[in-house]
């Protein structure tokens, strides 16, 4: 079984959240190269407290080329999850995640999936329903899931965020809050497996209660700084 919990327990949802959380209220990063070198600026989410070893980030969003000195990038989301599936293999550092399948979810009513796999249908997650504990999205692994060939998730505005291996009779609760990190680099695309103990050039961004738009320079120092 598989338990991931990416609430902070020393925050609490403002209003705020809980409003943006209900309407799917649109959020967006620019992203300002200031530095003296391109390079490929993504998002990534992580979880507030220590990452569990089986449970990998995904670069969410990757510029598609490098962003060149005195030029810049937008990403825009909404908090609208998903789960998801894909094919490739297990999971670990460096493997492209490429999503087979992604169907939305609530937390709060359609939060439970099962991801099976068969000669008549071919991997196929269920529609959601109702499930415990509210407030997480669960996937259960049939017992025709074989190992080590398909990953499960959780989506944030159609893009996977976190995976994890799936198997026979394995169950996988994600309790979702979002926590928002972007980077710079270079070989990097969206749903790259990311370790995020070896990432540069990265920093936290914390949107502040009523704000959902931020700009982010990287400096001269290849550090990111609010702009």
């Amino acid at each position: 079984m598989t338990i991931v919990s990416y609430v902070n327990e020393s925050k609490q949802l403002t209003s705020s959240d809980a409003a943006a959380l209900g309407t799917g209220t649109p959020y967006s990063i620019k992203l300002v190269n200031q530095s003296a070198a391109p390079f490929k600026f993504y998002v990534y989410q992580q979880l507030p407290n220590q990452q569990s070893a089986n449970v990998f980030s995904l670069a969410w969003f990757c510029s598609p080329y490098n962003i060149a000195p005195g030029n810049q990038i937008t990403f825009m989301w909404d908090i609208q999850y998903g789960f998801v599936w894909g094919d490739s293999g297990v999971i670990q550092p460096g493997v492209t995640f490429n999503a087979g399948g992604n169907v939305s979810a609530d937390p709060q009513s359609a939060n439970s999936t099962t991801f099976s796999s068969s000669p008549n249908t071919g991997p196929n997650l269920s529609s959601p329903k109702p499930g415990q504990p509210q407030g997480s999205l669960i996937i259960s692994d049939a017992a025709n899931v074989p190992s080590n060939e398909f990953s499960v998730g959780v989506s944030m505005s159609g893009a996977g965020t976190f995976v994890t291996n799936a198997g026979p009779n394995l169950t996988h609760t994600f309790t979702p809050t979002p926590t928002y990190w972007i980077a710079a680099g270079s070989n990097v695309q969206v749903g790259t497996v990311m370790d995020i103990t070896t990432v540069n050039q990265n920093t936290q961004v914390i949107f502040p209660p009523n704000v959902y738009s931020l700009t982010y320079a990287l400096n001269s120092s290849n550090q990111w700084v609010p702009a």
